[in-house]
């Protein structure tokens, strides 16, 4: 699953989201996590992201949300370059 750079700051209503445990420990009032899948929790209320985060949502991101976000490649570096 693709992992994405928040370029602007987000709030996600609802949806699953994959999360380190820092991302999810600050968030935990908000999070559920689902059950045998570790990183892996979905939302209860809605969640903000800052700029420089890293994500990673399961499928993918609707337009508006997509415009917010950049993707990241394995080696952690934008795939915008061209």
């Amino acid at each position: 699953m693709p992992k994405y750079r928040v370029t602007e700051t987000i709030t996600l209503y609802g949806g699953e989201l994959i999360l380190t445990e820092g991302q999810a420990s600050a968030r935990k009032h908000c999070l559920e996590p689902v059950e045998k899948k570790k990183g892996r929790y979905t939302i209860l209320v809605p969640v903000q992201f800052k700029v420089g985060e890293v994500i990673v949502i399961p499928g993918e991101p609707d337009k508006a949300l997509d415009q917010r976000l950049e993707k990241v490649d394995k080696a952690g570096e934008t795939g915008d370059a061209e």
